[in-house]
């Protein structure tokens, strides 16, 4: 426990649960659409982790600040290495002014865990247009290892066509997509870990493929809804306007619908997006529409992909209409200088 006059850092506890609850309540991400993310257990993230750890900070015995990170042992540049990743970094939004020192003596308490702890670094996702966040990065000495984006499309009405999850031979999937990765920096020592993990607490949808002659396009699809959903708590007026036009509509015919302000969203999450052969991405764009009809009939409402703006494995294509999110990578070194070398892998545990 770390005190300074009536401000004190110390290690979160099931009892904070609710009140960190509040705190994420009051705490929307975005400037355009602005949506929050509901979930029971705020230390569902933690779970997901090994080594994971969540800190808060109390300011005259209310919370006004968390921070939570993870040990983990990672590839970069082929080579084991123990790194640290950071998430669910919030403030009070009325404790601005103290928030200010408070999430630096956060960062503060972090660094010195992590240290002792043998972290190379430092990691963590912002989005880009999370402003406070990314100037408290800066301020600490992180810095942009790389930018990925999110595909957001809305989920179609209409016949869902059948796709084989291979979930029945889930290690031979595994290993063929570790082979595809290859060794990229961030990546888990092996892929198992994550996927056998997920499978095991039924949050792994499915691996889906389509093939055609030489060319295939393929995206492993995670269901977090059971953990969390998203809630809309403000939308731009071109979207609102859009809503209005093709919300009604898409009741009966195969368009996608505009979450209104209030209402909660179920999402499907696509990561490691493969294409491969001439057809790839054509085959990518096709098996994103295929699951737009499947996920709409199990009740998601927007299926989400994430992709690495470098990524040699895949492209975002583009659909009407769409959204697509931008996220920074920050890291700051801790006992290496060293940023980790191109193209980076985005754990599913980590978003």
């Amino acid at each position: 426990m770390r005190k300074g006059g009536m401000f004190t850092i110390r290690e979160a506890v099931r009892e904070d649960n609710e009140e960190l609850l509040r705190l994420e309540e009051k705490s929307p991400q975005g400037t355009g659409i602005s949506i929050v993310i509901d979930r029971d257990d705020y230390f569902y993230r933690s779970t997901l982790h090994a080594n994971g750890k969540v800190l808060i900070a109390e300011e005259e015995g209310k919370i006004v600040g968390v921070m939570a990170y993870a040990l983990k042992d990672v590839l970069i540049g082929g080579e084991k290495e123990r790194v640290a990743y950071f998430y669910d970094l919030r403030g009070e939004v009325s404790y601005r002014r103290s928030m200010k020192r408070g999430l630096f003596r956060l960062w503060k308490a972090v660094h010195a865990e992590i240290e002792a702890g043998g972290a190379a670094f430092i990691y963590g996702h912002v989005k880009a247009d999370n402003h406070p966040s990314l100037n408290v990065a800066t301020k600490i000495g992180a810095r942009i290892a790389a930018s990925f984006s999110v595909l957001s499309i809305s989920t179609l009405p209409g016949k869902a066509e059948e796709l084989d999850p291979h979930l029945d031979d889930l290690e031979a999937e595994v290993d063929r997509l570790e082979e595809l990765v290859g060794e990229r920096s961030l990546r888990p020592l092996s892929l198992k870990e994550p996927y056998m993990r997920g499978a095991e607490l039924g949050y792994l949808n499915g691996i889906y493929r389509l093939e055609e002659g030489r060319s295939f396009a393929q995206v492993s699809a995670w269901d977090l809804s059971r953990i969390y959903r998203g809630r809309v708590v403000r939308m731009p007026i071109t979207l609102r306007l859009l809503g209005a036009l093709l919300n009604p509509a898409a009741k009966f015919l195969p368009l996608p619908r505009i979450p209104k302000v209030g209402e909660k969203i179920a999402y499907l999450q696509l990561f490691d997006p493969v294409c491969r052969g001439k057809d790839g991405e054509r085959l990518l764009k096709a098996l994103l529409a295929r699951l737009q009809r499947r996920a709409h009939a199990n009740g998601f409402d927007i299926i989400t992909m994430f992709v690495y703006q470098d990524d040699p494995l895949a492209a975002i294509p583009r659909f009407f209409p769409q959204k697509v999110l931008r996220y920074h990578t920050m890291v700051r070194p801790v006992l290496s200088e060293e940023l980790p070398p191109r193209p980076l892998y985005l754990d599913i545990r980590d978003v």
